[in-house]
């Protein structure tokens, strides 16, 4: 599942343009010999650091939870022994590969192994299907 680019780009916009306006703060603040204005400035680039990271951090559960998202059981099925993805429902996906959150394609049967099997082109794990396909 995709996210609109707006999405995705959100937090990384907001990390950089507070780390521009934290880098102009920093070379005023070098310029100024008033103490307290020196002071408060430096207390706003702390703040903008914090901003930055928090953005950062959503930046990060965004996408942990597009990742759980992206493996929910409205997208998959399960025909054994294969996971299938229901966008692409003559795929079929290594089972193993896909307990580990891989989605990983498996091979036609009897390629680079006996026709009875099918190997999964990711972690090369063999399942047998000769019962499948009779």
């Amino acid at each position: 599942m995709m996210e609109p680019i707006s999405t995705v780009t959100t937090a990384w916009t907001i990390a950089k343009a507070a780390g521009e306006i934290s880098k102009k703060l920093f070379d005023l603040g070098k310029s100024i010999k008033d103490r307290e204005i020196r002071q408060q400035i430096d207390e706003i680039v702390d703040k903008l650091r914090d901003l930055k990271q928090s953005a950062s951090d959503l930046e990060d559960e965004n996408r942990d939870l597009r990742e759980k998202l992206r493996f929910s059981a409205d997208n998959y099925e399960f025909r054994n022994p294969f996971w299938y993805d229901r966008a692409n429902p003559t795929q079929p996906l290594c089972a193993k590969c896909f307990a580990n959150k891989t989605l990983a394609p498996m091979g036609e049967p009897g390629q680079g192994c006996s026709r009875e099997y099918r190997r999964c082109l990711v972690c090369s794990a063999l399942i047998e299907v000769a019962f499948v396909m009779r």
